[in-house]
């Protein structure tokens, strides 16, 4: 993975102790049309809801347009995870479609939230 320059993969870890705690990553990175996908995870629930996501992402973010002078990333939400989608909102993603019901999760089926970010809708943020 650490050639394929397609990708970028990092350890969400605390400033404190180096402890890691998550991972982020961005995807299909496409230098000709400028735009790539992203994605991150917190492993364990206490750290959920804290911001270390949202400021991971922010960074994320920040590296892809400023550094990699990308146009526009993208990512997808499952419909339960309102945390993730208002964090995402926070960081000036704007929803851009829906795929009905494509995943299964316990016991009942859930939307694919599609949401993108342009380059200056970020950095009105």
């Amino acid at each position: 993975m650490s050639e394929d320059s397609s990708r970028v993969d990092l350890i969400i870890c605390l400033q404190e102790n180096d402890q890691p705690i998550g991972d982020i990553a961005m995807l299909d990175i496409d230098h000709k049309n400028r735009n790539s996908a992203v994605r991150v995870s917190i492993f364990n629930r206490e750290f959920w809801g804290k911001g270390y996501g949202t400021e991971a992402m922010s960074l994320l973010l920040e590296f892809g347009f400023e550094i990699l002078n990308l146009h526009r990333i993208g990512l997808n939400v499952y419909s339960y995870n309102t945390r993730g989608k208002k964090s995402y909102e926070k960081l000036g993603f704007k929803q851009e479609g829906i795929v009905r019901d494509e995943i299964f999760y316990n016991g009942q089926y859930y939307d694919s939230i599609l949401m993108g970010v342009l380059k200056d809708e970020f950095n009105q943020n």
